[in-house]
C-alpha cells in the first residue's frame, strides 16, 4: 500500500518521524550485528576508493594536462549509473541484495587490480583509463540500489532512520579519511600503491557479506517484481507529490552542485596551485563537514522538506564563493561546508525516501535516488570540463552554484503552488 496524503508510508515510517534523537541513539543500529559487519566492511572499502578517486583524477590531469579529458574520464565513470542503474532497481526487488552486491564489489575489486598493474609498468593511456572508468561504473550501477534497498533488511523498519545516518557517518567518514590518506600516498608513494590498496580494501566489505547471518536478515513479505516493474516504480513516484519533490531536488543538486572529482582537482591546480597533497587536504575537507554533519543529524533530528531546501541552497551558495576564493585556508573551509551543506542534504533526501517507500518499491526508488545523485553526473562533469577549458574553472563553479540556486528555487515555487488536498484550485 503505497504512502498516504500524510507521507506515512507502509512500514510505519513517516519522514520526520521517528528519527533519532540523541547521539547514543546512533548505537542502536550497530547493536545488530548483521549491519555492525556490514558497516565495518563498507568503512573499510570505502576508505580505499576514495584513496583511489584521488589518485585517479590526479593521474588523468598528469597525463593530459586537460580539463575536458578530466570531465570525459569522469563522465564515462558514472554514465553506466545513467544507463543500467533502474533496470539494477528491478534486479534489487528482484534478487537477493547481497547477492548483488557480492557479484557488484567484487569487479569493482578486478578493476583496481587491473588499475594499479597499468601505473606499475608505465604510463597508461588515456583509453585505459576512461575504460576501466566505465568497468566502475558498471559495478556502482548494480552494486548502489541494492545497498541503499538492503538498509531495512539488515536492521528492520524501526531501526532505518539510525541506520541511515549511521551510513551517512561511514560514507564521510571514509571520503575524510581516504582523500587524506589518498593524496599522501600518491605524493609519497604512487598511484599504483593507492589502486592496490583499494583492490586490497575491497576484501573487508566482501569478507563482511560472506559473513551475515542470512536468517536474521529481515526479509520484505511482499511479491517479488514483475513484469512491468519499472513502469510501477514511475507510476509510484508521479503519484506521490512528497516523492516528486525530493527526486526533483536531488535532480537539480546531482547534476549540478555535485561534480567535486572535476571541480576540486581543478581548483587545487588552477587557481590554489597546491600539489596532490593539497588536493587532498581540500578534499578532506569536505569529508570533515560531512561527518560533522552526519552525526550533527543524529543529535538533531528530524527530516523535513526545508531543511532539505535550505542545505542544497547552502551548498549552491559555497560553489560560488568557492568559485571566487583565491586563499587556500579560505577554500579548505569552504569545502567544509560544502561538505556539511551536501551531506545534510543528501542524508536528508535519503531519510525521507526511506520513509515515503514501502518495500515492493524501495529498490526501484532508490534507484532512482542513485541516479539523481550520481548518475547526473556525466551530464554535469562533462558540461564543468568543457566549460572551464572555455572560460576557466572559477566561472565554471560559480554558474554551477547559481544555476544550482536557481534550480530549487524554481522548484520550491511549483512545489508550493501545487493544489493540496482540500485547498481549493
Amino acid at each position: 500500500m503505497p504512502p498516504d496524503r500524510t507521507g506515512t508510508s507502509a512500514d510505519g515510517i513517516a519522514p520526520g518521524a521517528p528519527q533519532p534523537k540523541r547521539a547514543a541513539d546512533l548505537l542502536r543500529a550497530l547493536r545488530v550485528r548483521n549491519f555492525a559487519l556490514f558497516w565495518t566492511g563498507q568503512l573499510i572499502s570505502g576508505t580505499g576508493t576514495w584513496m583511489q578517486m584521488v589518485a585517479m583524477a590526479w593521474i588523468v590531469l598528469e597525463i593530459s594536462g586537460s580539463a575536458a579529458v578530466l570531465g570525459m574520464v569522469t563522465t564515462l565513470q558514472f554514465l553506466p549509473l545513467l544507463m543500467f542503474v533502474l533496470p539494477a532497481g528491478v534486479l534489487a526487488d528482484r534478487f537477493p541484495k547481497r547477492t548483488i552486491m557480492l557479484t557488484a564489489q567484487t569487479l569493482a575489486a578486478l578493476q583496481a587490480v587491473v588499475l594499479g598493474f597499468l601505473a606499475l609498468t608505465g604510463s597508461p593511456q588515456i583509453w585505459q583509463l576512461a575504460l576501466l572508468a566505465f568497468t566502475l561504473g558498471v559495478s556502482n550501477a548494480f552494486n548502489y540500489p541494492a545497498q541503499q534497498a538492503f538498509v531495512p533488511e539488515l536492521v528492520g523498519s524501526a531501526l532505518v532512520p539510525e541506520a541511515v545516518a549511521m551510513n551517512s557517518v561511514q560514507f564521510n567518514s571514509s571520503r575524510m579519511i581516504g582523500f587524506a590518506l589518498g593524496g599522501l600516498a600518491v605524493a609519497r608513494l604512487s598511484a599504483a600503491a593507492v589502486f592496490f590498496i583499494n583492490a586490497a580494501s575491497f576484501t573487508a566489505a566482501l569478507a563482511a557479506l560472506l559473513a551475515l547471518r542470512t536468517g536474521e536478515l529481515r526479509l520484505s513479505r511482499s511479491r517479488p517484481a514483475r513484469h512491468g516493474a519499472l513502469r510501477e516504480g514511475f507510476r509510484y513516484v508521479a503519484h506521490t507529490p512528497a516523492v516528486l519533490f525530493v527526486l526533483g531536488a536531488l535532480a537539480v543538486v546531482g547534476t549540478f552542485g555535485y561534480n567535486w572529482p572535476v571541480a576540486a582537482p581543478l581548483l587545487a591546480r588552477d587557481v590554489l596551485n597546491v600539489e596532490s597533497v593539497g588536493f587532498g587536504a581540500l578534499m578532506s575537507a569536505f569529508g570533515a563537514g560531512s561527518l560533522v554533519a552526519g552525526v550533527g543529524l543524529v543529535v538533531v533530528g528530524g527530516s523535513s522538506e526545508r531543511r532539505m531546501i535550505t542545505s542544497g541552497a547552502v551548498l549552491a551558495l559555497t560553489l560560488v564563493l568557492l568559485g571566487v576564493s583565491r586563499v587556500y585556508p579560505v577554500s579548505l573551509g569552504l569545502m567544509m561546508l560544502a561538505g556539511l551543506s551536501g551531506t545534510v542534504f543528501t542524508t536528508t533526501v535519503n531519510t525521507r525516501l526511506q520513509g515515503l517507500t514501502p518495500d515492493r518499491l524501495r529498490g526501484r526508488v532508490m534507484s532512482l535516488f542513485v541516479l539523481l545523485l550520481a548518475g547526473t553526473t556525466p551530464f554535469g562533469s562533462a558540461l564543468l570540463g568543457l566549460g572551464a577549458e572555455a572560460f576557466g574553472i572559477s566561472a565554471a563553479v560559480i554558474a554551477f552554484g547559481a544555476v544550482t540556486l536557481a534550480g530549487l528555487a524554481v522548484l520550491l515555487v511549483l512545489h508550493a503552488r501545487r493544489p493540496r488536498p482540500g485547498r481549493a484550485r
